[in-house]
């Protein structure tokens, strides 16, 4: 019985090592093929280094991803036409050591500045100006994020179903105002079964560490605006105003009055209107 094991336990490590050092030969020959060294040698041209988070304590601003040559990948699809064309060349991401990504703990304070994005984010906790602001929205060509309470989600189902079928984001605005453990799976489930997407996002005006754990707790991110509006929406968004700008507005009277005005400067002053899961990305875009 010991012969025998140990006859198994022998054949074992010589596979073990026949394996090892077939990979080994192979990714030796690999290293010295023509067009391999020919990638190798761009290599260094198409890098782009990431940029890191900015964390200030409980505070978060997205980074931004770095660029590298895919180098296996490149190889794959040069060895299908047996030789070097840089134009087949494949760049994939490297996303920086300290990303937003992996920061459900933090307050993500404002977007990604090194991109044009600014995000306006619509807290609703009453349903009275929703469709208003929903048809602006529309006219203007433009999106957004809307914190919804449970209440209104219970209330305006077949609307939040179309503002998520015309590309708006919709997200936890908490239930009858306020995060409630006992409730935050619910409303995140009333969310899900419309939209077929999970909630990303919660929403705090300052450190509030309740939402944060909360939310942390179920892999979402707590955003605290850049700016909040409270009063005089066009002037308070015209004086802020900045590259991944999270601008805060409350569904009032006056904000309805103003938002076209609203939309139409943003536009004009060349920022790209997007959702909050937009403009916290650290994407950047790949070009040869």
């Amino acid at each position: 019985m010991r012969k025998n094991i140990s006859r198994y336990l022998g054949v074992f490590v010589l596979l073990l090592f026949s394996f090892y050092y077939t990979d080994k030969a192979v990714e030796i020959v690999k290293r010295n093929d023509p067009v391999m060294k020919s990638i190798l040698e761009v290599e260094e041209k198409y890098k782009v280094s990431s940029v890191s988070a900015i964390i200030d304590g409980d505070t978060i601003v997205p980074g931004l991803n770095g660029v590298e040559v895919d180098v296996d990948e490149s190889y794959k699809k040069m060895k299908k036409v047996n030789g070097y064309y840089e134009s087949m060349l494949t760049l994939k991401e490297v996303v920086p050591d300290d990303s937003v990504l992996r920061s459900y703990d933090k307050f993500i304070v404002k977007g990604n500045g090194y991109k044009s994005d600014v995000a306006l984010v619509v807290k609703v906790n009453n349903a009275n100006y929703l469709e208003k602001a929903y048809q602006i929205f529309l006219d203007k060509n433009a999106t957004a994020t809307f914190f919804m309470d449970g209440t209104i989600i219970e209330d305006k189902m077949n609307l939040i179903e179309k503002m998520a079928g015309d590309g708006f984001e919709l997200e936890n605005f908490g239930y009858n105002d306020t995060y409630q453990e006992s409730m935050f799976s619910w409303t995140n489930n009333m969310l899900y079964s419309i939209t077929n997407k999970e909630p990303l996002f919660c929403y705090s005006e300052y450190n509030n560490y309740d939402i944060l754990k909360l939310c942390s707790r179920n892999e979402m991110y707590t955003i605290r605006p850049t700016i909040v509006v409270k009063s005089s929406p066009f002037y308070s968004v015209k004086n802020n105003l900045q590259e991944g700008s999270i601008i805060s507005l409350s569904l009032t009277q006056e904000t309805i009055k103003e938002l076209p005005t609203i939309l139409s400067y943003i536009k004009q002053k060349g920022y790209q209107l997007v959702t909050l899961e937009e403009v916290i990305s650290e994407a950047r875009e790949v070009e040869k």
